[in-house]
């Protein structure tokens, strides 16, 4: 009879441990959704995160009870609302039970979104906003981060200055926040722009800077950028009149690919010249350029904008000419 009752309260361990298994590999299953826009939306709920926090890969604060998470179908309809493009983009939001412990707020890292909570239900309009606002971060991170001739377009036309709008100063004044702003504010659907105004109320709004839509369309008419290897860089001399050397150091243990490629952009963000080919020295790869576009023609004096590109690594920078 012993054996016996030892026998029944094992295989009843057993199950309650298979169990917990098959819930907790239940909570990891995150839903998925492919959007009318081209954005495929993988979201990770508040009682999966709980059941299986390591699923976010953050540490969240301690104490998750006192905390409403964002809703499913409010988070899902606010980026399905969003209008104006064709991605092709994968997204996955995470529905925070507790906010991160290191931040607390949502945020964005790369492509994913990670919704912080609140201490009590969140209005539909403030899910929407803050949703499309940090998709917004990730629109950025995928089709801005490595291009500067992308984000010096945009800092012009903007009138912004990455010196005064830095990470340093003010959050509102933060050229990262106000990019992210004029995606949710010229993209974004109904609920989540229903305050017409953005966080900044010192700037114009998107609608009313003249080509900024178009920019921002354009932008995202491009497939998303594939992460490169950055290198450093530097163009001597610098102001040039009118021939200059862009020299690019690369990383240790990467090779020179097939071919070297320089390009050269007004600050309007037009293609002014391409050059295939440069000197190899070293870890060094240098490409000169003569101040000439591709019909051989003298570009005018004015600052000019570079990249340089082989088997993966990346470098960009700024050259002026003087004439």
């Amino acid at each position: 009879m012993t054996q016996r009752n030892s026998n029944t309260k094992l295989m009843t361990f057993l199950l309650m441990l298979i169990l917990t298994l098959v819930i907790g590999v239940a909570a990891a299953a995150s839903e998925v959704h492919e959007l009318a826009n081209g954005i495929k939306v993988t979201i990770y709920g508040a009682d999966e995160i709980r059941l299986n926090p390591a699923v976010c890969n953050i540490n969240l604060a301690a104490n998750q009870s006192n905390y409403v998470p964002f809703d499913n179908d409010e988070v899902l309809g606010a980026l399905a609302d969003m209008n104006g493009f064709s991605l092709d983009l994968d997204v996955t939001v995470y529905l925070l039970p507790a906010p991160a412990a290191s931040i607390n707020s949502s945020y964005a890292r790369g492509n994913s979104i990670y919704l912080a909570p609140g201490t009590g239900t969140i209005a539909a309009a403030t899910q929407a906003y803050i949703t499309t606002h940090e998709m917004g971060h990730v629109l950025t991170a995928s089709y801005m981060d490595n291009s500067s001739i992308r984000w010096d377009s945009y800092l012009q036309l903007r009138g912004l200055d990455l010196e005064m709008n830095g990470p340093s100063a003010p959050h509102a004044d933060r050229a990262r926040e106000i990019v992210a702003e004029d995606f949710r504010f010229l993209f974004g659907g109904s609920l989540a722009t229903s305050t017409g105004s953005i966080e900044n109320h010192y700037l114009d709004l998107p609608t009313e800077v003249d080509g900024l839509n178009d920019l921002m369309l354009g932008f995202l008419a491009e497939k998303a950028q594939a992460t490169s290897t950055t290198a450093s860089v530097t163009a001597y001399p610098n102001p040039c009149n009118p021939r200059t050397t862009i020299k690019m150091a690369l990383p240790s243990g990467v090779n020179v690919g097939n071919s070297v490629r320089l390009s050269i952009f007004d600050v309007r963000g037009s293609l002014v010249r391409t050059i295939i080919g440069g000197r190899i020295a070293g870890d060094n790869v240098s490409v000169d350029w003569n101040g000439d576009n591709d019909q051989g023609q003298g570009v005018s004096s004015g600052r000019y904008l570079y990249v340089i590109q082989t088997n993966g690594v990346l470098a960009k920078g700024a050259v002026t000419l003087v004439r």
